[in-house]
């Protein structure tokens, strides 16, 4: 090999060597800071993703051997990017709507990438056991917090309904068990199938075991579902395709069925997470029915198209159930929620991408999950690679059936990041895919590449700014000049952001209303803050009732009584809408139509619904009197 030719080789693998690092951090960073759902993680990651794409378009483009693998879940891929980004052009809410594209344009940079940089044997060896790595500190952290009984995630207090249920740096503990569901498998194919001996195979174990304890002290139901799936799954794999393992298959199977029932056994907590499955209205009602009938119900009424990316929440109020008061951002079962975002259109794309996916796979397991015949007694990392991501990329499918899992970034970048590398082993089956890129096919891809950073780059740009005040904001704990100074920031950033834009309106009114000096004049910046409200999300009620508020405090009566009616359109069976609106008709003397409303809404909510019991009260008293008709 000539001097420039090694030159090149060195060049190619240290290009690599960084894009591997570059996603195991920006999957890390994301893992450990919140699950990445803040747009300063997000973007963040993003701007690492970015990198990771400019290495690899230089590597395209210097790397004289290295070559472009046209898997065929590359073309439905694109086609669904081109949708969505038609369907975010006429959204209703362009925030919510940009926010999916980014996330959708993100996962696709980083599966492209992952496709073409991350197919070596070696580099499949180090990002599994840097995952596998990354799930145990964190695993060893969330013990912690079940031990000790914390109520902290990193610096931040979670939220009271996640009392002793362990999440590690996630807030929501589902999400964390979503994590483990697909790096158990992993851990544990290198450990019973890996050829790595020695202290990386100790290592492995000792991952698999934290992990299976990560998954258990997080009480999540759909995560115990999941998790039992690809454990059970793995050893009756391994009863069945390893015959000198079969003793360790059973070993292994009887220790999950043995700890499970034993912690079952001492958690009384868990043991009440399995018993409110069916206990609907409770904090632990697994019931889910609520959530998933306004899905179906929102793709009925727009079946080709959907209702809009991002759109379930917003679109929830005029769908829901009684029984769900609190607006639950998504579906919490990714099929239903993306059946509702995108429609028929939306699912049969993203339908085409799977299928190609699990086909590719399908194609590859014969040359790369090979039985005891082929192997003899050796191990082959290949094969615990493949058999663990397989079994895990299974798991998240079973549990995005119960909740919102690739809306979560980090979970969402694992999951392609395995996906591509699944991808990549088409290679061992056929050499129909493989391309080696000329002048004339390095351009499209080059292109391509630049839209998604000519996306990316201002979308992450503005989103750290934005999310850098709004950080700032949620720490406020009263409200004052300094939390409105630093929302009014943030929608300096991006001003279409429905929920900003509605906090400075609200804040406003609620200071206003305290009656300092300056009441009437924050009152009617309130009500401009407010209309900007409506005009970037339509379909929010409780806009409608800040505004009517708001109005009644400056004695417009009128104008109040249109807002609280334009509330009870949207939001028809929001306890809180209800009581507003019967509050209004009792300012008008029209209190027979008022009691019907509070009781409606004592109905709807009989246990903590102060504010109807308290104005049923007055009723009977006999303090409204009925106005009289002219």
């Amino acid at each position: 090999m000539s001097r420039r030719g090694r030159s090149d080789e060195v060049w190619d693998d240290r290009l690599e060597r960084a894009i591997e690092w570059l996603v195991l951090g920006l999957i890390g960073y994301g893992a450990v800071i919140f699950g990445g759902v803040r747009t300063t993680e997000l973007a963040v990651m993003t701007g690492l993703a970015g990198l990771a794409l400019v290495l690899w378009l230089v590597r395209l483009w210097l790397g004289s051997a290295h070559r472009l693998l046209l898997h065929p879940v590359l073309l439905p891929m694109l086609l669904f990017i081109g949708y969505a980004g038609w369907q975010a052009s006429v959204a209703d809410v362009a925030y919510l709507a940009r926010q999916d594209l980014w996330l959708i344009v993100l996962y696709s940079v980083v599966f492209s990438v992952g496709l073409h940089n991350l197919n070596g044997q070696d580099t499949l060896q180090r990002i599994t056991t840097g995952l596998v790595g990354l799930g145990t500190l964190l695993s060893l952290y969330a013990v912690g917090q079940y031990l000790s009984q914390s109520d902290a995630v990193l610096w931040l207090v979670r939220p009271a309904q996640y009392f002793r249920r362990a999440g590690a740096t996630f807030v929501n503990p589902n999400h964390f068990a979503a994590l483990m569901v697909v790096l158990l498998p992993l851990a544990l194919g290198q450990t019973f199938l890996g050829r790595t001996k020695g202290p990386i195979r100790v290592f492995h174990g000792y991952a698999a075991a934290m992990m299976a304890a990560g998954l258990a002290v997080t009480m999540s139901r759909g995560g115990w579902l999941a998790g039992g799936f690809v454990l059970v799954t793995f050893f009756v794999w391994l009863l069945l395709r390893r015959r000198q393992m079969r003793i360790a298959a059973l070993v292994g199977l009887a220790v999950v069925v043995l700890g499970g029932s034993v912690f079952l056994s001492v958690s009384g907590k868990a043991r009440q997470r399995i018993q409110g499955v069916s206990a609907q209205g409770t904090s632990d009602s697994g019931n889910r029915g609520p959530l998933w009938a306004p899905a179906w119900a929102m793709w009925k009424d727009h079946r080709w198209t959907g209702v809009g990316p991002g759109h379930y929440d917003v679109r929830f109020p005029q769908y829901r159930d009684h029984t769900i008061q609190t607006n639950p951002g998504h579906a919490h079962n990714e099929y239903l929620n993306t059946l509702a975002d995108y429609g028929l259109i939306g699912v049969g794309l993203v339908g085409l991408g799977v299928m190609a996916l699990a086909g590719g796979i399908m194609l590859s397991r014969k040359y790369v999950e090979r039985g005891i015949g082929d192997l003899g007694e050796k191990g082959s990392n290949r094969t615990a690679f493949f058999v663990g991501g397989s079994i895990g990329m299974v798991g998240i499918a079973i549990h995005s059936a119960g909740d919102f899992i690739l809306h979560i970034p980090a979970l969402g970048l694992v999951t392609v990041t395995l996906a591509s590398m699944l991808a990549s082993t088409v290679r061992f089956a056929s050499e129909r895919w493989w391309h080696t890129p000329h002048w004339w096919s390095r351009v499209p891809v080059t292109l391509v590449g630049g839209m998604a950073l000519w996306f990316l780059v201002p979308v992450a740009w503005k989103g750290f700014r934005e999310g850098w005040h709004l950080n700032r904001a949620a720490l406020a704990s009263e409200i004052n000049p300094v939390l409105i100074e630093q929302l009014k920031a943030a929608a300096a950033v991006v001003p279409d952001n429905p929920r900003t834009v509605f906090e400075i309106g609200e804040n406003l009114r609620r200071l206003s209303f305290s009656g300092e000096a300056r009441w009437e004049e924050q009152a009617r910046e309130a009500t401009e803050w407010l209309t900007r409200a409506q005009v970037v999300n339509p379909h929010d009620p409780m806009v409608h009732v800040a505004l009517g508020l708001t109005w009644h405090w400056l004695n417009e009566a009128a104008k109040a009584s249109r807002e609280f009616e334009k509330a009870m359109d949207l939001g028809p069976r929001n306890v809180a809408v209800a009581n507003h609106y019967a509050w209004d008709l009792l300012q008008q003397g029209r209190v027979r139509a008022a009691r019907a409303i509070f009781d409606q809404s004592l109905a709807w909510n009989s246990w903590d619904n102060w504010f109807a019991r308290r104005h049923v009260e007055d009723i009977d008293r006999g303090r409204w009197k009925e106005a009289k008709q002219p």
